[in-house]
């Protein structure tokens, strides 16, 4: 993949500034069937009542009081949030409540995950969210780039959802009207997601702009 001609454009990108607005009464009032969820909902929400940036959850993340159930829904908030004049996904809680409705599963999924991470393991991290319903790499790999970033792992793992994966492909064809026609999503296996990771980090590196520049920048563009 080529980014030379929209290198400026990428340093220019600040993605830890990336603000999204969410309806906060709509996961304050929504019944989760874990008791654990509506107090950590609270919290998020009295703290960024109307929108969460990238920066607020890797900060959080980073803070001594940190809980890794309420970064990842601050997480998933974020995810299913939208940009301030832009649509959001309002089944946000209702597919958070499949995610965490076995309790132990989910901080056994989170502990695994954060553990993995510490090793520099990301096969590990991403495979634990196999035994989490609901979800998929579109939406939990936001949780390992926003974890793996307050670890400062060199290596982080990146976002990797449809508009990326769109966008990378946009990228390397002749003829963008096909997309017209076409459905583009991220593979769910780790290879898929490792050979992502791969490709956007060797141009990190060839082209000497952070991978997460570069991942917002197809995603601002997809």
């Amino acid at each position: 993949m080529n980014i030379k001609p929209y290198l400026s454009q990428i340093q220019a990108c600040n993605p830890l500034s990336q603000h999204l607005y969410y309806n906060s009464e709509m996961w304050v009032k929504y019944k989760f069937e874990n008791p654990n969820i509506p107090t950590k909902i609270l919290f998020i929400t009295k703290k960024y009542p109307k929108s969460i940036s990238r920066e607020n959850i890797i900060d959080y993340l980073r803070s001594p009081e940190k809980e890794l159930l309420t970064g990842f829904l601050m997480t998933m908030i974020w995810g299913h949030g939208a940009s301030e004049h832009g649509k959001m996904d309002n089944r946000g809680p209702y597919k958070v409540n499949i995610m965490t409705s076995d309790i132990a599963n989910t901080y056994n999924v989170l502990e695994n995950c954060y553990t993995a991470l510490i090793n520099n393991d990301i096969k590990s991290a991403f495979e634990s969210f196999n035994t989490m319903k609901k979800i998929k790499v579109n939406f939990f790999s936001k949780f390992l780039y926003f974890l793996g970033r307050s670890l400062n792992i060199e290596k982080y793992p990146l976002i990797f959802d449809a508009r990326v994966a769109s966008a990378m492909c946009k990228l390397n064809s002749i003829d963008n009207g096909i997309f017209n026609i076409l459905t583009i999503a991220p593979g769910q296996k780790y290879v898929s997601y490792e050979s992502y990771m791969n490709i956007m980090h060797e141009l990190s590196i060839s082209n000497i702009v952070d991978a997460e520049k570069i991942e917002y920048y197809l995603f601002l563009n997809s």
